[in-house]
């Protein structure tokens, strides 16, 4: 799933968006929203309604029953984490499956534009070549101003509650820090894993959809 600079550039995108259509929204539990699905101690299967993706594998959020629970425009800390499940779910299906080619015959997963290919496991372990392309375009998407560390120094150290208990159940370690510390690492960017380009592409057009989506809930 995409990483927290991704959600939190979404949802700084969003809430311009919503702000500019005269949807006026508590920006800190907005943001705070965004964030918060990842720090859930349960089984992700819970906390992100996991079914499967396109592509065997993978998953996604059912956007049904998310939808149903989440899609709550009066409480803006419902509605920043239905902007990270939907996020979930496009970044998988839109950005994720058409970036790399799948062989399930070889078990391999291969960037088609420099040829290069990974085994699964470790392509999508913790600290694997999967996060490695998110620690590169981090420190771009704040360079850029699709993160604004300003707005990321206003969030409170422990995130409000939600009043659901799965989500509710957190880490102990806080999310400031570690957000941080994928800052500090300032890895280059090769473009060997994600094409930046593209993953901007896919943050901007999914604001626009999820945008949009928040309007016509309002007018339904």
């Amino acid at each position: 799933m995409p990483g927290s600079y991704c959600h939190l550039a979404l949802a700084e995108k969003v809430y311009r968006q919503l702000l500019s259509s005269g949807i006026c929204i508590d920006k800190i539990k907005f943001l705070s929203g965004n964030l918060i699905p990842d720090l859930a101690t349960v089984d992700k299967k819970i906390s992100h309604y996991r079914v499967d993706a396109s592509i065997k594998g993978l998953f996604i959020p059912n956007m049904e029953l998310v939808e149903k629970d989440l899609l709550v425009l009066e409480d803006s800390i419902k509605l920043g984490m239905f902007c990270h499940l939907y996020f979930d779910y496009n970044f998988v299906e839109n950005f994720l499956i058409p970036e790399f080619e799948w062989s399930y015959e070889r078990r391999k997963i291969i960037n088609p534009n420099n040829k290069m290919e990974w085994d699964p496991e470790p392509f999508f372990m913790k600290g694997g070549i999967y996060y490695t392309g998110f620690n590169e375009t981090n420190y771009l998407l704040v360079e850029e101003g699709y993160v604004s560390m300003q707005n990321v120094s206003e969030l409170p150290e422990v995130l409000p509650k939600t009043g659901i208990e799965i989500f509710d159940a957190r880490y102990e370690t806080t999310w400031k820090s570690e957000f941080e510390d994928y800052l500090k690492k300032k890895v280059e960017y090769t473009g060997n894993i994600f094409n930046y380009e593209r993953l901007k592409n896919c943050i901007h057009k999914t604001s626009i959809q999820l945008t949009q989506k928040i309007i016509n809930s309002k007018k339904g």
